[in-house]
């Protein structure tokens, strides 16, 4: 009778050991959030960036939409613009789950305002990205939160970056101000640069064509 109550108990426990076991396979098969894709706008025009915003899946994105070629993973924010109006759906993947942001693009920008162009551009890391200003009143001052910035005046603007993620380029002119997007990605190319990089600032920027 004894030797019974001891198999009941061991069972028992083993019972449990096995239903708990289940119930955590549950809920760590459940810590996933499916991926969810925002706009910072509803609608741009043509040649103006907007910008996406992923959340949930595990942290690491890729982002994939008419006329993009990124094959290399990209940060939760990504930028994107277009030269013509229509609706163009921009698909966000991570870890087996994707959401779409149908981006609308409507008519064109008008005249007598700022531009920086392009709105936005991918490059990996260690690759230059080059922006242009028009418009304004033809003197040009560029900012940006993350770069030693050499020179901020010129129609013209060259960024190096040393890490991923979105990154933004503002001119201000005449009392308007344009952004550009850079969607820096994962990766590297060997670039022979023509300027000494600032040790301690790989980061760097400057302006240029402006007399």
């Amino acid at each position: 009778m004894e030797t019974n109550k001891k198999y009941f108990a061991l069972s028992a426990v083993t019972a449990l050991a096995v239903v708990g076991l289940s119930i955590g396979a549950i809920s760590f098969a459940q810590t996933t959030v499916p991926v969810t894709c925002s706009m910072a706008s509803s609608s741009v025009n043509v040649n103006q960036v907007n910008i996406l915003t992923a959340t949930g899946g595990n942290g690491t994105y890729s982002w994939s939409g008419p006329n993009l070629n990124v094959t290399n993973s990209a940060g939760s924010k990504f930028a994107v613009s277009y030269p013509t109006a229509g609706t163009y759906p921009i698909t966000v993947s991570s870890a087996g789950s994707s959401a779409v942001c149908n981006v609308s693009v409507v008519g064109t920008v008008s005249t007598g305002n700022l531009y920086c162009s392009p709105a936005a551009q991918n490059l990996t890391v260690g690759q230059t990205a080059t922006v242009s200003a028009s418009g304004g009143n033809g003197t040009y001052t560029w900012s940006a939160p993350d770069l030693n910035i050499t020179n901020p005046n010129g129609s013209g603007f060259s960024a190096n970056y040393a890490s991923t993620g979105l990154k933004t380029l503002t001119v201000t002119s005449g009392g308007l101000t344009a952004t550009c997007a850079v969607n820096v990605l994962a990766g590297s190319v060997v670039i022979t640069p023509t300027t000494p990089s600032t040790p301690a600032l790989p980061s760097t920027g400057g302006g240029y064509g402006q007399q």
